[in-house]
């Protein structure tokens, strides 16, 4: 019998403040540790807070397995190996980001904004990569928290 259980694993990637280029990496690769025997589970909803206040536009790129690394504030160029990989792809617009005493948050999959990204993985870990659209400055490098709602298989 399977059974899904919740699990929210959240990181604080190390991010440069200088100024972005679009299309770049924001904070390295992402690994969201899940922990899970069962080898996967669905991506039911991502959510990113930002302690700077900038309301960048962010794609969030799932993997499944471990893509090539690609810096902090490089270009992001996937090789077709690591598209391979790829589960799926969670944007925040920056109209979606709501300002609360001075900072700013976005969620994505709530509601009738699910996301359900299927991820059969090959470890226990969950590989991401930020990407920006613009050009976001932030001012520490702990400025931003992304988060994951994924429903365990078991």
């Amino acid at each position: 019998m399977i059974t899904n259980r919740q699990k929210i694993v959240s990181l604080t990637p190390t991010i440069g403040v200088d100024a972005y280029t679009a299309n770049d990496v924001v904070g390295g690769l992402l690994t969201f540790d899940i922990a899970n025997v069962g080898g996967g589970g669905i991506v039911r909803w991502a959510r990113i807070v930002d302690d700077d206040n900038e309301k960048a536009e962010l794609a969030l790129y799932l993997f499944s397995d471990l893509p090539s690394t690609i810096a902090d504030d490089a270009a992001f160029a996937p090789t077709v190996a690591d598209l391979k990989k790829l589960a799926g792809k969670v944007l925040f617009e920056a109209a979606d980001y709501e300002t609360v005493n001075g900072n700013a948050w976005v969620i994505r999959g709530r509601g009738s904004d699910a996301i359900d990204i299927d991820c059969s993985l090959a470890t226990n870990n969950i590989y991401g990569y930020l990407v920006c659209t613009g050009t976001p400055t932030y001012t520490a490098a702990t400025d931003l928290t992304i988060s994951l709602g994924v429903w365990l298989d078991g």
